[in-house]
Parts: structure tokens; sequence; C-alpha cells
């Protein structure tokens, strides 16, 4: 079990009706990691791009859902927790194989860019993430929150 603080999908708002404190959503699927990149007919592409594409997406949905046309506008903490397939012969109790949880965070981080919840994710300050296999789903559970 996670440390994040995490409620199925919550809005906290500031004192300001445009900005936002606190939001948490849970983003169903399976986490696909940005920064694997090839050369293919001249053009520098993500290796999974598809995928990548189709996360990025899900995780932006949720997020426009949940932030309705608020931001945050200043600095923010970010918790990510991914809950990861586990392979029918997989034995070992933790993921220590890839994804890397920095592909996994790097994905999440430019899928809320996407979603408008900030202006650019150069205002996150601390990022916890952690990776651990889904035993009731696969996703990633997210939580942004201001920073004071």
């Amino acid at each position: 079990m996670s440390d994040i603080p995490f409620n199925e999908q919550e809005t906290f708002g500031s004192q300001h009706p445009d900005q936002l404190e606190r939001i948490a959503v849970r983003v169903r699927g399976v986490p696909v990691p940005q920064g694997s990149k090839v050369i293919m007919r001249g053009r520098l592409v993500d290796v999974q791009s598809a995928k990548l594409k189709r996360w990025r997406k899900d995780v932006a949905e949720e997020l426009e859902e949940a932030v309705a046309g608020r931001k945050f506008t200043g600095p923010v903490f970010v918790f990510l927790d991914f809950h990861l397939p586990r392979g029918k012969t997989v034995r070992r109790a933790k993921p220590t194989v890839k994804p890397d949880i920095d592909k996994l965070a790097r994905s999440v981080l430019d899928a809320i860019t996407q979603s408008g919840a900030w202006n650019d994710d150069a205002q996150v300050i601390s990022v916890h993430a952690v990776k651990q296999y889904g035993t009731d789903f696969t996703g990633a559970d997210i939580v942004i929150r201001e920073a004071a």
C-alpha cells in the first residue's frame, strides 16, 4: 500500500475561484513511460508512441474533468502512485524492472500540462513517485497539491 494521500477523485478549491488547492484523480489503464526514442524514416519518435499518446490522453481527460477550467498557478507538489500489471510468471514482490519510474513520471507530468491543470511542469517543485504491482487495478493515482 502506498503512502500517497488519495481519494478516488477529489478537488479542493483555494480562496481564489479560478485556482486549485489540491486535486486527486485515478487513471485506469496500463501506465506508459515517455522517453525512449528511436529514429524512424529520419525522424526521432517515441518507441511506444501509439500507447503513449493513448495513456497521456487518458490522464489529460481525467484531469480536465476534475479541474473544470481552474488551474494551479503557483508551485506544486505531485504524488504519483503507479499500479503496474504483474506478469503471470513474475514472483518478485516489487517491480524492480522496466519501465523506469522517471519515464513513467515524465509521461504523466506532460499529460498534466496538456490537460491545462497548470501552465507548465516547471511549477512542480517536488515529485514523489511509487511503482508497485496493482492488486485491484492498473493505472495511476495522481495527487497535485499547492505548495504553501
